[in-house]
């Protein structure tokens, strides 16, 4: 195989196709943006967003355009709903002021970073369904560098959120008598979801032992049947940062202050998806500070009416609450289609949250972001599964200094990662190999060789056919595992069987790409390229 690695974007190229005066302020300019380049379709007809009829026309765009819908007329609201905002490469690209020059496009059109089969592991319906076409490719690459470069400058504090004394976001403040399902037009999506759902909110949290602020997208049923009318579900894994948050309060025996952000300015909305590679560390950053970075100007927080909380104060929408430490503070919730087109749980018990203040701009608009296996929804998934990975990289190369690269494998949708590494002493891959499927959520791994790059699947499937099977000790099969609630064959405790592939040499064993010799190859370059 081809141990040529493709080169990493350098922070000149990267500063040549990163605008930040691109950045739009708020969601709104954003879809003022859209509407100019042709990226949205504006709906007048009006339609309930209770009986699929909104969610229809939105499946309907992302079959055919693949566009924006923004819904001006919704059924029982004088509050438009938009939907699919960053349902493409291209539309995140210019959310995040990314514009890609001439010979960037060039340069990674063979990159497989940027190929459909690297989606960091999404695929979705259709295989075009993100049209890569040459330009998508490069913006697909440096959205990835763009965060990973804020996510080390916001490390360094370049530039942190400032507070605000007033803000947008609370121009309207209602405090008494809420119902949520009446004040918001809260979606239902599918008809395999339990009921309407905010999604993608922006869950703000902080962290009570360092006042770190965390923002991340959750699910969160509305339902009059299952909760009363001020109160919420707040589906969030136990295992990341919000959730131990969460944890953190109730262990105190005190209510965790959480607040839902509808609408946040762009790159804001983009990062609360993304999943930093110090999720599982000490970060001493937020994602708002992040966002400060990409926008080159810091993000303004203005603090919660009713909790202990600051939000960005640009939100079109924020709904403020408390999660009632136990006991009886857990309702049974679900189910909800995820992007792996299953439901995400089963129904179960989950934290819910008292609404006790919504607030909003005027006139605003509602984010809402398809259940499923949406174009939205995935393509948010991605910027997750980036970070994760260089996560992933960071964590086992503490352990393990000969593992060279991960990535998260082609139409896994998150669940096979794929392990380079130059193996220096038998017995080392494996290692690798069970460390990740014991600490890690990954149902597959498959450990290669540095000659394989683990972003390109034609190359890992090769290692897979050729270097795979000459012992039986090849294939691992490790029963009960813990992995995430998104897995769909999970027991009552989050554990499946997990199976590991180690498709690697042994060390006495060498692989040269089968050609002519060095020597005689620049003897006829010449020769060619007088014919090309």
């Amino acid at each position: 195989m081809n141990a040529e690695k493709p080169g990493m974007t350098t922070t000149a190229e990267l500063k040549d196709s990163h605008h930040p005066e691109l950045v739009r302020a708020d969601m709104r300019a954003f879809i003022d943006w859209l509407k100019e380049s042709d990226e949205i379709i504006v709906v007048s007809e009006a339609v309930d967003p209770r009986n699929f009829e909104l969610s229809a026309i939105v499946q309907h765009s992302e079959n055919g355009p693949n566009k924006a819908v923004l819904f001006e007329n919704v059924k029982g609201f004088d509050m438009p709903v938009v939907a699919n905002l960053y349902g493409t490469i291209h539309r995140t690209a210019m959310a995040l002021g990314i514009v890609p020059t001439d010979n960037q496009i060039k340069k990674y059109y063979d990159d497989p970073r940027g190929s459909p089969g690297s989606l960091a592991g999404m695929s979705g319906r259709k295989m075009n369904g993100f049209s890569m076409d040459p330009r998508s490719r490069a913006e697909l690459i440096l959205i990835k560098e763009l965060l990973l470069d804020a996510d080390r400058r916001a490390y360094r504090k370049e530039m942190p959120y400032v507070m605000a004394s007033s803000a947008p976001c609370q121009e309207v403040v209602i405090t008494e008598n809420i119902d949520v399902l009446g004040l918001l037009p809260v979606v239902w999506h599918l008809k395999q979801d339990a009921g309407p759902y905010i999604t993608p909110g922006g869950l703000v949290q902080k962290d009570p032992d360092n006042g770190l602020l965390n923002i991340g997208v959750r699910r969160h049923m509305v339902s009059h049947e299952r909760y009363a009318p001020n109160r919420i579900g707040v589906q969030i894994g136990t295992q990341t940062p919000g959730g131990k948050i969460i944890q953190k309060y109730h262990d105190r025996g005190e209510p965790c202050p959480m607040a839902i952000c509808l609408g946040p300015d762009p790159a804001t909305q983009i990062l609360s998806t993304y999943s930093s590679p110090h999720y599982w560390m000490e970060p001493p950053y937020s994602e708002f500070d992040m966002t400060g970075v990409i926008r080159n100007k810091p993000l303004e927080l203005v603090k919660c009416r009713t909790i202990d909380l600051e939000v960005p104060a640009n939100t079109e929408i924020v709904v403020e609450g408390l999660s009632p430490p136990p006991p009886d503070n857990k309702i049974d919730e679900g189910p909800m289609m995820e992007f792996t087109d299953y439901s995400g749980t089963v129904v179960e018990a989950i934290p819910f949250m008292e609404v006790t203040a919504i607030t909003h701009r005027n006139n605003p608009i509602f984010h809402t972001c398809m259940s499923g296996n949406s174009e939205e929804h995935r393509v948010g998934c991605i910027w997750s599964f980036f970070g994760y990975e260089q996560m992933g990289l960071e964590l086992i190369k503490k352990q393990f200094p000969h593992v060279v690269d991960i990535g998260i494998f082609a139409g896994s949708h998150g669940f096979h990662a794929v392990v380079s590494m130059k193996k220096t002493y038998e017995g080392e891959d494996r290692q690798v190999l069970q460390y990740l499927l014991a600490t890690q959520y990954f149902k597959f791994v498959t450990v290669v060789d540095d000659d394989i790059d683990p972003h390109n699947s034609e190359q890992v499937e090769w290692a897979k056919a050729t270097r795979t099977g000459r012992r039986p000790e090849d294939y691992i099969i490790s029963p009960q595992m813990p992995t995430w609630e998104m897995d769909p064959e999970i027991d009552q405790h989050w554990r499946v069987a997990k199976l590991g592939i180690l498709a690697t040499r042994d060390i006495n064993e060498s692989y040269t790409q089968p050609a002519p010799d060095t020597a005689m190859m620049e003897k006829m370059r010449p020769v060619f390229e007088k014919y090309v």
